[in-house]
């Protein structure tokens, strides 16, 4: 078993060497100007992709890449919205090739096991071991990603009052919508802010800026954020005054955020109430009931 999965290991290891044991052709001095500056380019671009033959070709091949999605069990598209989100430099092609190992090592435990059960040996510790570590690395991309994406969609959720009480106070003071948003976004060191002054590069992507917020909301999928997004598009459309909204809605999430923390308290205190009956309870049965005991001692 472990021969055949070493010979196993190193065939997709060779399969998948790095490109610089693929043959270049080699510059002449009879090749062309145009030809070397191409060369150049081509090289220039290559570093910063992967060097793994396997990523590339499913890079290339777009359905092999789902076919690879669905036999791994990957969610091809949230799992590409969270990597947008998360800005992680990791590809999805990265994570599909890790599942599509660990399910491997999945395959090896499971044989082992069976062989182990056909052979009349004990199970134990040694045996079921390798299986449950296989199974957590196969779930460990999924659980980092989706954990990862709680908390980066959390602390949107907490900074967006912060955020657009800014914004209101510099509308207020007489600077338009979508520049008051790009000065607090240069000054706003939290994720909201960071995503805020990426709309200036997304402007160009997506035609205009109220499209690009409008994205931006849609991708992070944060129902405060995409409330006042639209409601800041429309008042851009129809070139009203936003500062009234913006202190009805940063107002209104700093009431939810206050009803999270006292429902969260609320729960704390319940999970707690057991350890504070063992620690408090005991003690004091013990001083009520001592005393009682020793006087049922003496009189017997």
């Amino acid at each position: 078993m472990l021969i055949l999965c070493i010979m196993a290991a190193a065939a997709v290891f060779c399969f998948g060497l790095p490109a610089c044991l693929e043959r270049v052709r080699v510059s002449s001095q009879s090749d062309s100007l145009m030809d070397r500056i191409d060369q150049e380019l081509d090289q220039t671009f290559e570093r910063g992709k992967s060097r793994l033959r396997l990523v590339r070709i499913l890079e290339k091949n777009e359905r092999l890449m789902q076919r690879a999605c669905e036999w791994t069990g990957v969610d091809r598209k949230k799992t590409e919205q969270m990597l947008l989100r998360l800005r992680w430099r990791v590809s999805l092609v990265e994570i599909v090739l890790f599942r599509g190992v660990a399910m491997v090592l999945i395959a090896s435990s499971l044989l082992r096991l069976l062989v182990a059960i056909y052979t009349g040996q004990s199970l134990g510790m040694a045996v079921g071991m390798p299986l449950l570590i296989s199974l957590l690395l196969y779930l460990f991309p999924t659980l980092l990603l989706e954990s990862g994406d709680k908390r980066a969609k959390a602390k949107i959720q907490s900074q967006v009052p912060v955020f657009f009480s800014i914004v209101q106070s510099l509308v207020e003071a007489g600077m338009p919508l979508q520049a008051a948003v790009k000065q607090t976004a240069k000054r706003f060191d939290a994720l909201l802010g960071h995503e805020m002054a990426r709309l200036e590069m997304e402007e160009k992507r997506f035609g205009n800026w109220r499209k690009a917020l409008e994205e931006m909301a849609y991708r992070w999928e944060v129902d405060a954020l995409s409330t006042i997004a639209m409601e800041m598009n429309e008042a851009i459309r129809k070139g009203v005054s936003i500062s009234n909204m913006l202190a009805v809605q940063v107002e209104e999430q700093l009431r939810l955020q206050e009803d999270e923390a006292s429902a969260h308290m609320n729960r704390l205190n319940i999970r707690l109430l057991p350890f504070v009956i063992v620690l408090m309870g005991l003690p004091l049965l013990f001083l009520v009931m001592g005393p009682v005991m020793m006087g049922i001692s003496q009189q017997m």
